[in-house]
């Protein structure tokens, strides 16, 4: 089948290999578990049917439409707030242990989002409940419940209480003394009400994450606008922190903020929660998941390692030691207050776009967990769940505004681990058992081309638009790495096209597939690398970012609560914020 021939696979009805037997109509997919001596491992097949009165929510669909659409979603999901306190982390690493922190976060994140997106295309399935049960059984699905409601909740409170720190800053540094309510100047929380009822619960009540692509979009071009302000003064003053040299530019300076820095950049990349939910709105089929992959990579590589770094380094060159953790905090726009305003609301519109995408996942598992992925959509349970959502984090944010994001600062370290590096790498090793389990049951032995073909014909027309080959330039390569599936499976943005058409349809191997040569020694030894070694650096460095985390967090609950549970007012420490972004 070609490439043209799986973007039609919507209007089509096709049956294509899967682990679930699903059953579509229009873009709706409502799986069905079918019974198998493995329960977990199950193969059936995939029946997607044309509903000629289905009418998409987005109306005409274009590829250029939805790969737009992603971007700006993923970019505000992974943006948040955690572009506040990057110049702080900046400060403390240097420029360039800065820059390949970044590097190494970005590369680990975008491999699980593939994973992620693969299992969905192998299963038929688009949630991480729902993957994580097909992987490990009921007791997986709680515990990735558990986590998911951990990390999305108190993401959102955290949101809601940086909310409130930005209206208070914003009331000091915009407005002269005495042209506000003294309220005002000394607590934000009246103004997050506000904008909570104004601006965040508005955007929060779409029923479609792909809605909010033009508040996103206006969100995007505030961080713009942020970006070009900071380079601009950076400029003007001549990168006054570097001349000085407080900041490093290659030197590590190793004090006790070091380990807060790089747990600021460890958690600046991740948006697995939000991936998943978005997958269900993109083109069906094929297109669809190469789609997203794309977005994925251009939001991570381009967008997020784009703007951090401009912020980061042009920011820490400005303030040198002296970056907050929020550099809002910092006196960006000295003498002038009437734009410093602005910025500010702007800020506070820009801040609850982010928090949109963390509520419609948060949002989406609650509704898988009260009444199941057969439930039809009503506006009652949506307004309904909504609401209390937003009821829950306002009270925290309200009644604990700093004590709850030292706790949410522990807890989001945990979960951040877990649901971006752990669970992925847990279901994508359980998909490559199941293809290699596949390989198996048509007859030969795993990885040789002869199983490889076979897998190929029998699961029939899913994975090969699935997994095009770009073009005939890839010819020589596919030859090579015919006995090698999983590593085409596993190589992230280098393989984003992907995966199983390269090992199964990438012409002859001159071993065979043997290891009796030594090709075919390099190739078996290739390919036991990318099956486990991609998958353990994976989680080595989810649970190195986690353990700088834990640490500082503990240190600084265990500060507030030795200091009788008062602190002086001012910013959020750095890691709170990037935790909770």
């Amino acid at each position: 089948m070609s490439a043209q021939d799986g973007a039609a696979v919507e209007h089509k009805g096709v049956i294509v290999g899967a682990s679930a037997q699903t059953v579509a109509t229009g873009t709706r997919v409502q799986p069905v578990v079918m019974a198998s001596s493995e329960p977990h491992c199950s193969h059936a097949a995939v029946l997607i049917e044309d509903d000629p009165n289905y009418i998409s929510p987005f109306g005409k669909d274009s590829v250029a439409h939805a790969l737009y659409s992603a971007l700006v979603t993923l970019t505000l999901g992974v943006l948040g707030s955690t572009v506040l306190p990057v110049p702080y982390a900046f400060s403390k690493t240097g420029i360039a242990a800065g820059v390949l922190t970044m590097a190494l976060v970005a590369a680990a994140n975008d491999a699980t989002c593939c994973m992620m997106i693969r299992a969905a295309a192998h299963t038929g399935l688009t949630t991480f409940e729902q993957l994580s049960e097909w992987a490990g059984g009921h007791k997986a699905r709680v515990f990735t419940q558990v986590s998911l409601i951990l990390l999305l909740y108190g993401t959102l409170c955290g949101g809601l209480a940086f909310l409130s720190d930005v209206a208070r800053v914003m009331v000091q540094k915009g407005l002269r003394d005495g042209e506000a309510p003294a309220l005002l100047a000394a607590d934000g929380r009246p103004i997050m009400i506000l904008t909570v009822l104004t601006v965040l619960l508005p955007l929060c009540l779409q029923r479609h994450i792909r809605q909010f692509e033009k508040a996103a979009t206006v969100g995007v071009v505030v961080v713009v606008v942020l970006c070009v302000i900071i380079v601009a003064r950076a400029v003007a003053d001549d990168f006054p922190a570097v001349r000085s040299g407080e900041l490093n530019v290659l030197d590590v300076k190793v004090d006790a903020h070091l380990p807060e820095a790089f747990a600021v950049l460890g958690f600046a990349f991740y948006m697995q929660p939000m991936l998943m939910p978005l997958l269900k709105e993109m083109p069906s089929g094929p297109t669809g998941t190469r789609l997203t992959e794309r977005a994925v990579h251009i939001t991570l590589f381009a967008v997020a390692c784009g703007v951090y770094g401009t912020v980061g380094v042009f920011g820490a060159s400005i303030f040198g030691m002296e970056t907050e953790s929020n550099i809002m905090v910092n006196d960006l726009l000295p003498g002038f207050r009437t734009v410093t305003l602005v910025l500010y609301a702007s800020l506070l519109v820009y801040l609850c776009c982010g928090m949109v995408t963390t509520h419609y996942a948060l949002r989406a598992s609650l509704d898988l967990l009260l009444v199941g992925p057969e439930a039809p959509f009503t506006w009652t349970r949506q307004v309904a769940e909504t609401l209390g959502i937003l009821a829950c984090a306002t009270t925290v944010a309200l009644l604990f505004p700093t004590q709850a994001e030292k706790i949410f600062a522990l807890t989001g370290c945990t979960a951040v681990c877990l649901v971006c590096y752990v669970i992925p790498v847990f279901i994508h090793l359980a998909v490559q058992r199941d293809l290699h389990r596949m390989m198996d049951e048509r007859g030969g032995a795993v990885g040789t081309p002869a199983a490889a073909v076979a897998t190929a014909q029998a699961a029939d027309s899913l994975r090969e638009p699935l997994l095009e080959v770009a073009g005939p330039e890839l010819g020589a390569v596919t030859g090579a790495m015919a006995s090698c599936f999983c590593c085409s499976k596993d190589a992230g943005p280098k393989h984003s096209k992907s995966s199983q058409a390269i090992a199964y349809r990438g012409g002859n191997s001159r071993d065979g597939g043997s290891c009796s040569s030594m090709s075919g020694v390099l190739q078996c030894v290739w390919q036991s690398l990318c099956r486990y070694a991609l998958p353990a650096a994976i989680v080595a460095i989810g649970v190195g970012f986690s353990l700088a985390g834990l640490y500082v967090g503990f240190v600084d609950l265990m500060s507030y609560l030795g200091g009788g549970g008062t602190e002086a007012a001012g910013s959020p420490p750095a890691l709170a914020a990037s935790v909770r972004a």
